[in-house]
């Protein structure tokens, strides 16, 4: 059997708009076919009810296609439930219909002559919107996947002729901000009154009953649990899952039976590829009974959890039931190539699909954040989004996305060799002179003089040296070296990464040379983002690192290295 509150029930499918007495009742139908109109009239138990033939879309559900009829406006709506439960007796519950399935609609129902009319219910109490002052209120905030009718359906016990009567109605007095009832959004606060079968003006408080040491252990339990099935649906979310956790299962069975199941228990993991993953929290449902779902059912998959089951290793498990093409977990690496290779490690890689769609990454990254661990930088999550991997750490704790990263990461480079060589200067914090010219050699009785024309004329070491783009013949530079000059010509060299490592040995100042490596994240290696990037790092003349590379770094990058400090000189020729 089952304790505490975690009851499934496992029986014939009972009506859910009627008494109990009334889902035995065996009903008298008939049907005339009107010639010449769409509709058909059927007899039922001396009422005459003009129908309509509906074939179930992907999407909607039974209550959803009476409101677009205006059907749950009417009056004699509680009626209305009635005949349409009796008309289709294959309907197990108004909640559970499927794409393809046809169902008939009652449009009007009228009394034959001469029979009498069954009374409808009484209609629930008016109440305006003073009456409502002292009304007993529950806050709920929406989470993602709710809706309205399912949040209340999770809550209480509340006929459902009620509920789209008048209960809806005392909704939208106490939350005027939701113009649309059909329509609420994740985050946002909903005011609810609670239910009984008379709207209480003020609440009655009764005392709570001693619990006895085995129920406050068995709640406690299933706090736990819960905090888990909380976490798991987060993350779940995150990854484009749906994870429902409110309201009832309804599951019916090849027996014509059927099996329902509280959500907060029994939360049920929709999945974009079909399956869904229903989780047994408190390892109270029999495996007979699992077993007896998953064969009625092959999308469905049950996954017990038990005792000592926390957060990873409950995720451990579901992840292993969801049939995604691929699960990597720590230790597995997921390579990217590009011009910026990249290489990824987790708790887990979880390849969602085979190839990158508009609204769906083809590659989840999980990291449980354990302790005083920093998440991955906002910007590498944001660079990896655009490459189809999603990252998603747990607990997300502060991104600092709001952080302002300084503007000054990107520098100018120039687009030709005369303007890297003076970024170069600037940047080290060197004097220098243009388009100089020196007298190399003269003799003033013989009226003979040289002088050349230097690009670029500066002091290293307390020399005299040159930087010479345009090309000096080899014999002028011997002849300039043999002058105690230091000479340093890059008129044949077109590579720009080439010309800043030439310019900075010249100039000795300590480099080093790319490939270069950057851990995202300020952890170990084993639950990390590497990024690989070509280029040469040298300190600026204040000690802060420069990064002179050929690519044309994203925005995302350039942010992140900005963040770590390093300017960025990007090195670009025609």
């Amino acid at each position: 059997g089952f304790r505490g509150f975690c009851t499934v029930l496992l029986g014939i499918s009972c009506l859910g708009v009627s008494q109990a007495q009334e889902a035995e009742k065996t009903y008298s139908i008939s049907l005339t076919k009107t010639a010449g109109i769409e509709e058909d009239i059927y007899e039922v138990d001396n009422k005459k009810v003009l129908t309509e033939e509906y074939t179930i879309k992907e999407g909607e559900w039974v209550w959803q296609i009476l409101r677009q009829k205006g059907l749950l406006k009417q009056r004699n709506l509680s009626e209305i439930l009635f005949v349409l439960q009796a008309l289709n007796a294959s309907l197990g519950s108004l909640d559970l219909v499927h794409p393809g399935e046809k169902i008939i609609i009652p449009l009007k129902i009228v009394p034959v002559a001469g029979t009498s009319v069954i009374a409808a219910s009484p209609p629930p109490v008016k109440v305006s919107l003073a009456d409502l002052k002292d009304v007993d209120l529950e806050n709920y905030t929406v989470e993602r996947g709710d809706s309205l009718t399912r949040i209340i359906k999770g809550r209480y016990d509340i006929p459902k002729d009620y509920l789209y009567g008048e209960y809806l109605g005392m909704i939208k007095k106490l939350n005027p901000s939701i113009r649309d009832l059909n329509i609420i959004h994740p985050g946002q606060k909903i005011k609810l009154p609670v239910y009984s079968p008379e709207v209480v003006r003020k609440p009655i408080k009764m005392a709570m009953p001693q619990e006895s040491e085995e129920k406050k252990e068995y709640v406690k339990e299933d706090k736990t649990k819960s905090s888990v099935s909380d976490d798991l649906g987060v993350i779940f979310t995150e990854m484009g899952e749906e994870w429902v956790k409110t309201g009832e299962h309804f599951i019916p069975l090849k027996s014509g039976s059927q099996i329902d199941l509280k959500a907060v228990s029994f939360p049920i993991l929709n999945l974009q590829n079909g399956l869904r993953v229903m989780v047994d929290l408190n390892n109270k449902l029999p495996d007979k009974m699992a077993k007896l779902i998953e064969s009625s059912w092959g999308n469905y998959r049950v996954l017990h959890l038990v005792e000592g089951d926390n957060l990873r290793t409950a995720l451990d498990k579901i992840l292993e039931v969801c049939n995604y093409p691929k699960i990597s977990k720590m230790g597995e690496a997921l390579e990217l190539g590009g011009d910026i290779p990249i290489r990824i490690t987790a708790d887990w890689i979880v390849k969602l699909s085979e190839k990158q769609s508009n609204n769906r990454p083809e590659f989840v990254v999980i990291n449980l954040n354990e302790g005083p661990v920093t998440n991955t930088p906002w910007m590498i999550k944001e660079y990896l989004n655009s490459l189809g991997v999603k990252v998603i750490d747990y607990p997300q704790g502060d991104d600092k996305r709001t952080e302002v990263v300084e503007n000054a990461a990107m520098l100018n480079g120039g687009g030709e060799p005369a303007s890297l060589i003076r970024a170069l200067l600037d940047l080290t914090g060197r004097s220098y002179s243009t388009e100089v010219e020196i007298p190399v050699y003269q003799r003033q009785k013989a009226g003979f003089k040289l002088i050349i024309k230097a690009d670029f004329f500066l002091k290293i070491k307390g020399r005299d040296a040159i930087i010479d783009l345009i090309g000096l013949a080899p014999e002028m530079i011997s002849l300039l070296e043999d002058h105690k000059f230091s000479v340093l010509s890059m008129a044949n060299e077109k590579d720009p990464l080439a010309m800043v490592s030439m310019t900075l040995e010249f100039l000795d100042i300590e480099s080093q040379n790319g490939p270069h490596s950057f851990m995202a994240g300020n952890r170990d290696d084993s639950r990390n983002v590497k990024l690989t990037l070509p280029g040469v790092v040298f300190p600026d003349s204040r000690g802060n690192p420069v990064l002179a590379t050929p690519l044309i770094l994203p925005e995302e990058i350039a942010a992140f290295l900005s963040k770590r400090a390093y300017r960025i000189l990007p090195l670009s020729f025609p």
